[in-house]
């Protein structure tokens, strides 16, 4: 691990990234407020011509597509435009997720992974369009895999759709075709204003996510399932039998 790691540094839910060269991010819902503000009402940081720019503009399907403000979206993103596009999507950091139980997962990732934290705040929590889909990343680890997001939104739109199958196809297919729209024009903001491909990648891979879905997941889910015997688990999760 990390030795410039400082977990008492961590100590409001969000995600924190800590580099090999000591330098320290954290991205809790507070800091990108405020760092939001400060950076968009500073006329220096993004020229005139990219302001208006007709990618740079809000989604046509956005319900304040006639306000002149910031795309919602974008926020989570721009302040730390300046600290992270001198990193590449495989650069190596260790990363620190602090969930609002206060617990706290750490994993040794690429930016481009960590990354895609910023990615679903922006897509679903920030996005006036794609905020309907919060509650279904209702377990969602910024940190797991892919397969593991996947597996985690299919339950959960299983769930939300009465466990109706033929309603959760159509709810996924809906997700994923709003969802990589919002997300390419994303990306198209980002190439504006990015030297780097680290967050244009986070976006990428949530793309992919949204893509694993829509594939046929029921299949999928079955085989994991199937292939977590009790043979296979850890000896510490394997209860004895009763008396």
């Amino acid at each position: 691990m990390d030795k410039n790691l400082s977990l008492q540094d961590c100590r409001e839910e969000g995600l924190y990234l800590f580099f090999a060269e000591a330098g320290r991010l954290e991205f809790t819902r507070q800091n990108i407020e405020q760092t939001a503000l400060t950076f968009w009402e500073d006329g220096s940081k993004i020229s005139p011509a990219i302001r208006t720019a007709a990618e740079f503009q809000r989604c046509d399907f956005c319900p304040l597509r006639k306000t002149s403000a910031l795309c919602d979206a974008i926020r989570p993103i721009f302040p730390f435009i300046d600290s992270l596009d001198k990193y590449l999507s495989y650069d190596k950091v260790t990363a620190v997720y602090k969930d609002g139980e206060g617990n706290l997962h750490i994993s040794e990732t690429t930016m481009q992974k960590a990354l895609r934290y910023l990615s679903v705040l922006s897509l679903v929590y920030y996005c006036q369009f794609g905020r309907k889909y919060w509650k279904y990343f209702l377990g969602v680890m910024p940190l797991m895999t892919a397969m593991e997001i996947a597996t985690q939104l299919y339950l959960n739109f299983y769930y939300l759709n009465g466990g109706n199958q033929d309603a959760t196809r159509k709810a996924i297919e809906k997700f994923e075709s709003e969802i990589t729209i919002t997300s390419r024009n994303q990306t198209k903001r980002l190439n504006l204003i990015c030297k780097k491909d680290a967050f244009m990648n986070a976006f990428v891979n949530a793309q992919v996510i949204t893509q694993l879905l829509s594939l046929d997941f029921e299949k999928t889910l079955n085989q994991i399932f199937d292939s977590r015997q009790p043979a296979n688990l850890p000896r510490s999760l394997i209860l004895p039998p009763p008396a």
